[in-house]
């Protein structure tokens, strides 16, 4: 906390507000995920009764919680890369602060608006949609070509993980109802809440099942979702109040050692292995990190040795960041970045031709970047906290829709339980890949799965419909109304 401290009393008041709004509107977005996504975590447990709503979502909170914490930052730092890297090394602060409010603004708006028609929607396709309509009319207005104003290649990788991650919790979900189905012959385990006449519970094992699995979701919602709202408080930070989040100024001086070691480590690979590296240069196999006509910060290929070497320059016999100027902070800031994109490349390329050369590299790379990589605990509380809160004031709306709207019966024990322990499987699954993934999605595609396993089960159709039509204009629409707040903004902060 000393950090934030230290900044808050040296920033001027107009910056101040400025930080406080954008991480109030981040948090309020962080509560609205709560509205969609931890809902779904919840939603089984209180839809059978298995445990009273207030006790569910306090379960919710804590699993979240410890899922943010125990969950690393990968995936946080996924949705911070979606960025190209020129936004994030820009020194331009008007024009990150109106990418962060046009994105958190037009992902609040969709996100509040289909919690109110109750239809569980992505809060990961709304933040993406987002960050794609800022990032192109970014580029638009700044001169760049279209194919360089959004990091294609990160986004690929996202919107491939977003596709089949609901398929596989509905394909995990189907065979496992199918299995219990076959060796499960126990007919308490297959009762609807609305069936029951003289409990209002599932029996003890059932409920001991729901509940777990649920507090599972929770965890991986957290380990997950959780990690998005930490991407953007991070963007934000290093946006407005660069001179104290462009490194981790908390780092005890022998990691900061570790870190010059590996800048020197890399630019000494450089030149034992120039001549190779200048070769899959010569033929484009290894590209500058910023490939632009109007560049805002530059990451020439050419000059990758002098820019890693610029960061064991910079941190030889340094005891605390503290002691670097704030253009030195962010020179280092930018030199890790441009270095660490370059080194990546260099990474994959090694991998068949040469695995110790490209083991090597990874190895200094994580070190390299730990410096930027990051997270203050006080994010990661912020986060949980606002998600928490989601949860108590909005799940109602969409445990309704889970447990009664998307299959042609109400949800039985079983496939709650099911549901929920695939869901589980999928998202921490993706979150081990550090791949940004809906639960709205998996769990809808879960819950699915398990009706259509059932011998008289089914779906609603025009739920499915519904909800198949919203996922489906989620992205665009996100990212037609970003970027439409996106140019009306940059014009009033000129």
């Amino acid at each position: 906390m000393s950090v934030i401290w230290d900044a808050l009393n040296n920033i001027n008041t107009l910056a101040l507000g400025l930080l406080l709004l954008s991480l109030g509107i981040a948090l309020f977005y962080e509560m609205i995920n709560g509205f969609h996504d931890t809902a779904n975590s919840v939603a089984m447990i209180i839809y059978t009764n298995s445990m009273k709503a207030e006790y569910s979502v306090i379960m919710a909170g804590i699993m979240n919680f410890l899922g943010v914490i125990l969950g690393g930052i990968g995936v946080a730092y996924v949705i911070v890369h979606l960025l190209p890297l020129d936004i994030m090394v820009a020194s331009n602060q008007n024009a990150t602060l109106v990418m962060i409010y046009s994105l958190l603004i037009s992902a609040v708006i969709w996100n509040f608006g289909t919690w109110y028609f109750g239809l569980p929607v992505s809060s990961s396709h709304s933040l993406i949609g987002s960050l794609i309509g800022v990032s192109t009319v970014f580029g638009v207005m700044h001169g760049f070509e279209f194919s360089q104003s959004v990091n294609w290649k990160a986004l690929y990788g996202v919107l491939t993980a977003l596709a089949l991650s609901p398929l596989l919790g509905f394909g995990f979900a189907y065979l496992l109802m199918k299995a219990t189905r076959k060796f499960v012959n126990n007919p308490k385990y297959f009762k609807t809440p609305d069936s029951e006449s003289k409990r209002k519970r599932p029996n003890f094992w059932m409920r001991i099942g729901i509940i777990v699995t649920g507090a599972g979701v929770s965890f991986a919602h957290g380990s997950n979702d959780g990690q998005k709202g930490i991407g953007i408080i991070m963007i934000i930070l290093i946006g407005i109040l660069p001179t104290y989040y462009a490194l981790n100024m908390d780092s005890h001086q022998y990691k900061i050692k570790q870190i010059h070691d590996s800048a020197e480590n890399l630019a000494k690979f450089y030149a034992e292995n120039n001549e190779s590296l200048n070769k899959l240069v010569s033929e484009k196999h290894l590209i500058s990190a910023l490939k632009t006509k109007n560049t805002i910060a530059e990451c020439n290929v050419n000059d990758v040795y002098d820019t890693t070497s610029l960061i064991a320059t910079k941190l030889s016999g340094l005891k605390s960041y503290t002691e670097l100027s704030s253009q030195d902070r962010w020179s280092v800031h930018t030199a890790i970045l441009c270095s660490d994109n370059f080194f990546g490349q260099v990474e994959k390329t090694y991998l068949i031709s040469d695995k110790d050369k490209s083991d090597y590299v990874s190895a200094q790379r994580k070190t390299l970047v730990s410096a930027t990589e990051y997270v203050p605990t006080w994010v990661i509380i912020a986060v949980a906290l606002a998600l928490s809160i989601g949860t108590m004031i909005g799940y109602k709306r969409i445990v309704i829709t889970i447990g009664e709207k998307i299959g042609s019966q109400p949800i039985n024990y079983m496939q709650a339980t099911v549901a929920q322990a695939m869901a589980m499987m999928t998202i921490l699954l993706a979150n081990f890949a550090h791949a940004p993934v809906s639960t709205t999605h998996i769990v809808s595609s879960a819950v699915a799965g398990s009706m259509v396993a059932e011998p008289e089960g089914g779906v609603q159709k025009s739920m499915i419909k519904t909800i198949l039509l919203s996922w489906l204009f989620t992205l665009p629409v996100t990212a037609i109304l970003s970027s439409s707040i996106y140019y009306c903004l940059s014009f009033i902060a000129k």
